[in-house]
């Protein structure tokens, strides 16, 4: 049977050496420690040392050529390589070292490099995060391979693979193992559209002639979320929020009271807000209709604000690397409100970050808020019509709209004060 990459991802050390035959004598020899190795089987035509045998006129003494290791090497690279060398050994020419590299250019590798500079270069918003979906799925199966002996039945096996949700070991940049998720539908329906367009792109540099996967369509049929917190839901996750330390304690109060996306207040910089930290302005190049949006503050979004430490070596707002770098790791400290959250049954269902601004949404409906003003707390862009000849921007609605807000969500919560100190209406201040 034939190996796949699903099962080559399923492979454990076992603390025996053990080996899994593929074709055409492809061999993946796993050691004690688990390091797996590709190895060949082969004859080459006329290096036998047996004179006037039939074995020297027919091919030579067996020869295990080793091809690297797995994931370095991937299963596709490994029979790209085997299909070569067979073909040169039946010449009677030694494979080894023979095997044809991809011109200058050509590897996946390689365009996706470029592909990240372009992106970067005509300041795609989501250029880094498109870069690392692409290193994290296409380098480990094609990282070596010519882009153009890659197939459309290849990217479809490849996507049924990431398809399937997995929790698999990932090595954090301080050197820290940790559980995490990868792939899921969401991850194969992204994976596909950032294939195509990298496919496009060598298209366009004259490295293919066609775009191999202009005819793979989306499988995925993505519902969208309707998940809504009770404001009894909603105020115990933000009295769970009250207990995390800085950064993610007042990170996820600000998304509650702001109803913003999760990446705006991450990489929030502090010349977004004004000298009186009574605005949130995020520039076009930062949000996701290219337009700006100005997101006013409560007065308890304000005091949440100003009581942020102040970093000195860069500019983001929420940073563990005094302002170098924003903050990351969301799914860890997601994990921390849910366990605790859990363990008091305050939520029963799941959630994810993005519900809060829906939450939002939905309950200021209920308060009596206009539609258009809500429509602009969240920075929707205006349709048809609209959008040409209506540029008011609603500075004052929607001022008023996040104090309304404010006032439901806090209102009516007891004090609480399990770190810094404790400011009007009970209200956790963060130093």
């Amino acid at each position: 049977m034939s190996l796949s990459d699903a099962k080559l991802r399923s492979l454990k050390a076992t603390g025996k050496r053990y080996e899994i035959p593929d074709r055409d004598a492809l061999t993946l020899r796993v050691s004690k420690s688990g390091v797996m190795t590709w190895t060949v089987t082969l004859r080459i035509r006329g290096a036998s040392e047996q004179e006037g045998q039939r074995v020297r006129r027919l091919a030579g003494t067996k020869q295990r050529i080793s091809l690297g290791e797995y994931p370095t090497i991937s299963l596709a690279l490994a029979r790209d390589r085997v299909t070569v060398m067979r073909r040169l050994a039946r010449a009677g020419k030694d494979p080894r070292g023979s095997v044809p590299r991809p011109a200058d250019g050509r590897t996946i590798r390689q365009l996706i490099e470029k592909f990240a500079a372009d992106l970067s270069n005509r300041e795609v918003r989501s250029a880094k995060n498109i870069e690392k979906l692409l290193r994290l799925h296409l380098l480990p199966v094609w990282g070596e391979r010519d882009i153009g002996l890659i197939g459309r039945g290849e990217l479809i096996e490849l996507l049924d693979d990431v398809r399937v949700r997995r929790k698999i070991k990932h090595k954090t940049p301080s050197g820290r193992t940790t559980e995490v998720w990868r792939g899921g539908p969401g991850a194969a329906a992204e994976l596909r559209r950032w294939t195509r367009s990298l496919f496009q792109y060598a298209v366009e540099l004259e490295l293919l002639v066609t775009n191999p996967f202009d005819s793979v369509r989306n499988r995925e049929r993505q519902r969208s979320r309707t998940r809504v917190l009770s404001m009894e839901e909603l105020r115990a996750v933000w009295q769970c929020a009250q207990g995390l330390e800085y950064p993610f304690g007042p990170y996820f109060q600000l998304l509650i009271l702001t109803g913003t996306r999760r990446s705006e207040w991450a990489n929030a910089r502090k010349d977004w807000l004004d000298p009186l930290v009574t605005r949130l302005e995020i520039p076009a190049q930062a949000y996701k209709s290219d337009r700006p949006q100005v997101v006013p503050l409560s007065a308890v979004a304000r005091r949440i604000v100003t009581k942020l430490p102040t970093h000195k070596a860069g500019p983001y707002v929420f940073s563990t690397t005094n302002g170098e770098r924003p903050i990351s790791g969301f799914s860890k400290a997601k994990a921390r409100v849910d366990a605790f959250l859990a363990e008091n049954g305050l939520v029963a269902e799941p959630w994810v970050a993005h519900d809060l601004r829906r939450t939002m949404a939905t309950h200021m409906e209920r308060l009596g808020i206009a539609p258009h003003v809500i429509e602009a707390c969240l920075g929707h862009s205006l349709r048809g019509i609209a959008a040409v000849y209506r540029r008011y921007q609603y500075l004052p609605e929607k001022q008023a709209a996040f104090e309304a807000w404010t006032r439901e969500v806090v209102g009516e919560l007891p004090i609480a004060a399990p770190m810094g100190g404790v400011g009007d209406r009970g209200i956790v201040l963060y130093s």
